[in-house]
């Protein structure tokens, strides 16, 4: 699998191959988090109705308080990400705007 160099890990970081829709099914990611004491989920990436909600619902079976970026994702069609939002939101999965995710956080 090819990486873009803007994207690839530097010395010290995590590479999770993932061979499904979620980054959790058959990876090291929830042994990883919980080595890091990590204690939340953000999730960004493409693809709404697969890898995304799959990776969320994931994270918040796993018990993560889960959120996802709205503009740092991507669907086919803006109705699947409107529908795919709107039902990951009634399950818990926060979603939100990366700039009010940032002013959140700051």
């Amino acid at each position: 699998m090819e990486i873009i160099d803007a994207l690839s890990p530097i010395t010290g970081e995590y590479r999770v191959v993932k061979p499904r829709f979620s980054a959790f099914f058959g990876t090291e990611l929830e042994l990883i988090l919980r080595r890091l004491c990590v204690d939340s989920v953000v999730i960004c990436g493409t693809q709404y109705p697969n890898c995304i909600r799959a990776t969320a619902f994931d994270g918040l079976s796993y018990g993560y308080p889960t959120t996802v970026i709205t503009d740092a994702t991507s669907a086919s069609v803006s109705a699947v990400a409107e529908s795919n939002i709107r039902d990951m939101e009634n399950v818990g999965i926060r979603c939100v705007s990366f700039n009010k995710f940032k002013n959140e956080i700051a």
